[in-house]
C-alpha cells in the first residue's frame, strides 16, 4: 500500500470523539428532536457566568508507530489561556443534570524535539461539569480547533518528520478535570487531557502528534450566583416519537497523484439513507446503508493494475448523540460491495451534523478502517419525521 494511504489514526484513539460527546449533551438549550420535546424540560434560561484562566500543561509524546520513533521519550509543555461562559440554570440542567461549560481556548506548546518545532492552537471546548459538594466539581472537556505548526516535514530541510507536513492542522483534545473553588471568584483546576494533531490525511507524511498531558489551571470568575438544584424527571417521553429517516447528499475533494507522480485532487460523491429510533434523551439508534463513487481510488486502482470498480457500497448499525441542533453520531459497518484490495469489508464512521431546520442539516463524517482515517466528507442531510401531536 501506498504511503498516502497511512494516515493519522490510531485505533484506539477514534473512540476518544466518543467520550468528547458523551458529556458533551449539555451544552446546547433544549432544542426540540421532535415537536413534543421541548414541552418536557423547563425553558428558564439566565445569562452564562464568565470566566478567564491561565493554564499550563505538561506531558509526553505517545509514539504511536514505528515512522515517528524519533520523538519517543520527547516531554511537551503548553501553556494556555481559557475564556468560558457556564451555563447555571433551569433549562441546561434539565437537559443534562450538569452546569455546561463552554468557551475558547488559547494555547502555545513547545514539543521537546527540534524536529516536531513549536505550535498555536486556538480551540472552542465544551465541558459539562457535576457538582460533588459546595466547593468541588467533576467535569468531561472535549474540545476541536486549528493549530499553527512550525516545522512541518521537508524532504530537504526537514525529512525526520512523519508527524505533520503542512503549517495548519486539525487539533482534537479530550479530558476529565476537577474545579475547586479557592475563593468566591477564584477556581482551581487540575486536569488530564488527550491531545491530537493532524491534517486529516490532506497531505504526507501525516502521522500525527498524540500526546497525553496533566495541567493545573487558575480561574477568575467575576459574578456568581448559587447552584441550580431541581427535581430530576424520569418520564420517557421520547418512547412516543416517530422513526427518523435521512436521506444525505456526501462529497469531498481527494488528494493523490497522477500517473506521472504529480499531486492532484480528486472528486469523491455518494448517497446514504438512515433510519433511527430516539431510545433516551440525548441517545437514538440507527440503521443505514451508502455507496459512493471514488475517483482518487480509481486512479490508484489503475496505477496498482488492479481492474475494480471504485464503487463501494456498505450497511451500518449506529448511534447518536442528541444534543441540541447538533447531532454526533458512531457507525459500525460492513462493505456489502468492495471489490478493491487495500482494507477488509469492516470499516468505522464518526460525524458531526447541524440541524439547520426542521428538515435540512448539515455536517462532516469520517470514514475509518482499523487505524486508518481515511477521508472526511462533508453532507447535506434532508430529515423527514412525522409530527407528534401533544
Amino acid at each position: 500500500m501506498e504511503a498516502h494511504y497511512d494516515n493519522c489514526y490510531v485505533a484506539r484513539q477514534v473512540p476518544v470523539w466518543l467520550w468528547l460527546v458523551i458529556f458533551t449533551s449539555c451544552t446546547a438549550p433544549a432544542i426540540a428532536q421532535t415537536d413534543s420535546t421541548a414541552a418536557e424540560v423547563n425553558t428558564t434560561k439566565q445569562k452564562p457566568l464568565f470566566s478567564i484562566g491561565l493554564g499550563v500543561q505538561h506531558g509526553f509524546i505517545f509514539a504511536h508507530s514505528e515512522d515517528v520513533q524519533n520523538t519517543s521519550g520527547a516531554q511537551p509543555t503548553g501553556i494556555e489561556t481559557i475564556l468560558s461562559w457556564q451555563r447555571n440554570d433551569s433549562a441546561s440542567f434539565s437537559l443534562c443534570l450538569c452546569y455546561p461549560r463552554q468557551g475558547v481556548m488559547l494555547a502555545y506548546y513547545d514539543y521537546d524535539v527540534g524536529l516536531l518545532g513549536k505550535s498555536g492552537t486556538a480551540a472552542y471546548f465544551l465541558e459539562p461539569t457535576y457538582r460533588i459538594s459546595k466547593g468541588v466539581l467533576f467535569s468531561f472537556k472535549g474540545a476541536a480547533g486549528l493549530s499553527y505548526l512550525s516545522n512541518p516535514y521537508d524532504s530537504i530541510g526537514n525529512p525526520g518528520n512523519q508527524s505533520y507536513s503542512t503549517h495548519m492542522s486539525a487539533y482534537l483534545l479530550v479530558g476529565v478535570g476537577a474545579w475547586v473553588q479557592l475563593a468566591e471568584r477564584w477556581w482551581l483546576n487540575p486536569s488530564l487531557n488527550y491531545q491530537h494533531i493532524s491534517n486529516g490525511g490532506t497531505r504526507q507524511p501525516n502521522k500525527g502528534i498524540n500526546w497525553p498531558t496533566a495541567g493545573l489551571a487558575v480561574s477568575y470568575q467575576p459574578n456568581s450566583r448559587p447552584w441550580y438544584t431541581g427535581k430530576r424527571t424520569t418520564e420517557k417521553y421520547w418512547r412516543n416519537y416517530s422513526t427518523r429517516y435521512d436521506f444525505s447528499l456526501l462529497g469531498t475533494m481527494r488528494r493523490g497523484y497522477n500517473e506521472s507522480g504529480e499531486r492532484k485532487k480528486y472528486p469523491l460523491g455518494g448517497l446514504a439513507l438512515q433510519a433511527g429510533r430516539q431510545v433516551g434523551r440525548l441517545s437514538m439508534l440507527t440503521l443505514g446503508a451508502e455507496a459512493y463513487y471514488d475517483e482518487e481510488l480509481q486512479n490508484k486502482l489503475s496505477r496498482d493494475r488492479f481492474n475494480a470498480s471504485p464503487v463501494k457500497a456498505g450497511l451500518m448499525l449506529g448511534h447518536e448523540f442528541l444534543l441540541g441542533r447538533f447531532q454526533f453520531s458512531q457507525r459500525l459497518g460492513v462493505y456489502v460491495f468492495d471489490q478493491t484490495p487495500y482494507y477488509d469489508r469492516i470499516f468505522h464512521r464518526w460525524g458531526l451534523q447541524y440541524r439547520i431546520n426542521r428538515h435540512l442539516s448539515a455536517g462532516f463524517n469520517l470514514l475509518a478502517h482499523r487505524h486508518i482515517a481515511e477521508f472526511i466528507d462533508f453532507r447535506l442531510v434532508y430529515t423527514f419525521q412525522k409530527r407528534i401531536k401533544k
